[in-house]
């Protein structure tokens, strides 16, 4: 026992003993050149590793540091992409209402005969037998009902229900809605109605056609004034197709409607209309003028 105590106190010794003379050698190693060579290259494996995995360290870590900035400066970038096509969206659509509101402007300047209020179409109810939008007026800016409604292109329809600040507009769409309508051509003027074909917004039906009327294929149809709803001569639409059935008695055109209603953004209600007047009827006695009857029965004055 004792002597197992002795050989762990020697080997004690001879390790500390050589610890400290390799310590010495390698502090002496430029002077010792026997001892400085192998100890280096014993060493060399040990310093290569250890270069390696500090390079690779302070690789990585460069390399996650600018991986987080990259990806702050992609968020970034997104953030302001995004901003941007919000901006551009807005623009596109201010240059869009001006380009409109300069037209509705020149075509307000050209119809002085009518006393027009414009309003903004708000929302728009979508049925099988109904065609109505709401629009931005009402009784507080004087509409009331009855009152016209038309767009650069031409007719839209007429107010039929008002509210303090907006009002309902039935539209000539509507299959509840007659207009009375004539003929452009001066060789023509069939006088008859349009009728509204419901969802069918793209074409209007011309009824109540003679055999014999003298409608044709890209005639244009107007007002003709009867009823008091519609002053005379506001355009409908133009004529795509006359039906001719032996087996009906009378004939039916289809009507391309002028107005553009699935755009319908701004429209003009007409309040009153000026009737022109000759300078030898300046003294006359003006004529009475009948209350509009409902659009949505038969017009007078057709058949």
């Amino acid at each position: 026992m004792f002597f197992f105590g002795k050989r762990k106190i020697f080997l004690t010794i001879v390790i500390f003993a050589f610890m400290g003379l390799c310590g010495w050698f390698w502090r002496h190693r430029e002077s010792i050149p026997f001892v400085s060579q192998p100890l280096s290259i014993a060493a060399a494996p040990f310093e290569y590793g250890v270069s390696r995995a500090a390079f690779w360290g302070r690789t990585g870590i460069e390399m996650a540091d600018q991986i987080l900035s990259n990806w702050e400066e992609l968020d970034a970038l997104r953030r302001e992409n995004g901003a941007l096509r919000a901006e551009q969206a807005a623009y596109s659509e201010i240059l869009a209402e001006n380009v409109r509101l300069r037209a509705l402007a020149g075509f307000r300047q050209g119809y002085t005969q009518y006393a027009l209020l414009g309003a903004t179409v708000i929302a728009r109810e979508y049925g099988t037998w109904t065609e109505t939008v709401v629009i931005d007026r009402g009784s507080d800016s004087g509409l009331e009902k009855y009152m016209p409604v038309i767009v650069p292109e031409g007719l839209v329809g007429f107010v039929s229900e008002v509210y303090g600040t907006s009002a309902r507009v039935q539209l000539i769409t509507d299959p509840r809605t007659s207009v009375g309508a004539v003929v452009q051509r001066p060789s023509s003027r069939v006088v008859s109605i349009v009728q509204g074909n419901g969802n069918q917004s793209d074409s209007l039906s011309f009824v109540n056609l003679s055999r014999e009327a003298d409608v044709l294929k890209d005639d244009t149809l107007v007002t003709s004034g009867y009823g008091g709803v519609y002053p005379r001569g506001l355009l409908i639409g133009r004529v795509s197709e006359v039906t001719d059935d032996p087996a009906t008695p009378a004939r039916e055109a289809l009507v391309s409607p002028a107005a553009d209603f699935s755009h319908l953004e701004e429209v003009f209600v007409i309040t009153s209309s000026f009737e022109r007047t000759a300078p030898a009827d300046i003294d006359a006695t003006a004529p009475v003028k009948e209350p509009p009857m409902n659009p949505n029965e038969k017009q007078a004055g057709v058949p």
